[in-house]
């Protein structure tokens, strides 16, 4: 039973590769063989403005947990803690 499972899982990961590979061309095809996917779009927003750097180094200076910092600015703990590694990176080389 469970070589008859293994199998079927392996044949759908073949499956699922050849429809990601013919996407790819097709896709290639479209667009003169170069590959749109990555980076940031054009017309984008940073969501990082600088008011809001200054407004977390502020709350954290002040002692607020990340998790608030990040529910009051409006961005996720990630990016919090990028912009603290930014600061940081920046006040170690000044």
């Amino acid at each position: 039973m469970l070589t008859i499972l293994a199998a079927v899982a392996q044949f759908e990961t073949e499956v699922r590769g050849e429809r990601q590979r013919a996407g790819i061309e097709v896709v290639r095809a479209k667009s003169g063989g170069k590959c749109p996917w990555g980076g940031r779009s054009k017309g984008t927003r940073v969501k990082v403005t600088a008011e809001k750097e200054s407004a977390v180094k502020a709350m954290v200076e002040a002692g607020k947990p990340v998790a608030e910092v990040a529910r009051v600015v409006g961005l996720c703990r990630q990016t919090v803690y990028r912009v603290l590694g930014r600061w940081e990176r920046k006040a170690g080389t000044g």
